[in-house]
């Protein structure tokens, strides 16, 4: 019996591993081609479906030491997953109202409305409050401009800052007592959120 060695066994085991591969490969190609489309194009999304699942996992890295933590990071990340998260039912309730009596010209319980809906996390109607410092009636203007008073936010006190110095058509320079003006209202509020 002629003697083998090491390398000679190991080049056996390749081959054979490697042919039983390729047979086994051979017959899945087959089976799947005998498959419908439909059931192959299942297969292939499945398929793309685990590959990114585990190339996301690849891809998330290692997790910080308990120790070692970024807060400004933390901070960061829990705003955009505040933002993320769909308003509660009673803030959506809030601002569709507040919607409905804006389109009513109901500038005040509109205001404050989305003022209540923002306080309750909803930003689209944060979002409307803004747009209503924009309005053509001051009347709009003076109502957001006080409904904004009340919330503590850097977008609410940039848009009263910019409303403070704005000018528009339908105030003068110099209005009366009771005439409107939304750049009283707007300082009003300023200093309602300062104090």
């Amino acid at each position: 019996m002629p003697a083998t060695n090491f390398m000679d066994d190991l080049k056996h085991l390749v081959r054979h591993t490697t042919d039983t591969v390729q047979r086994h490969a051979q017959s899945a190609m087959y089976k799947m081609r005998a498959l419908p489309p439909a059931t192959r194009t299942k297969v292939g999304i499945c398929a793309a479906t685990v590959a990114l699942f585990v190339g996301g996992l690849l891809l998330r890295g290692a997790a910080p030491a308990p120790g070692h933590t970024a807060p400004a990071f933390r901070e960061e990340a829990r705003a955009t997953l505040a933002d993320v998260r769909p308003p509660s039912r009673v803030a959506q309730r809030t601002y569709a109202v507040a919607k409905v009596e804006e389109s009513q010209g109901s500038y005040k319980s509109a205001a404050e409305n989305y003022a209540a809906a923002a306080k309750q996390g909803n930003a689209r109607a944060l979002n409307k409050l803004l747009a209503m410092t924009r309005a053509p009636k001051c009347e709009a203007r003076s109502e957001a401009a006080d409904a904004l008073g009340t919330l503590r936010n850097k977008k609410a006190r940039a848009a009263l800052q910019k409303l403070a110095h704005g000018r528009f058509k339908d105030e003068s320079r110099a209005p009366g007592i009771f005439s409107c003006s939304s750049r009283r209202a707007a300082e009003k509020a300023l200093e309602k959120q300062r104090g």
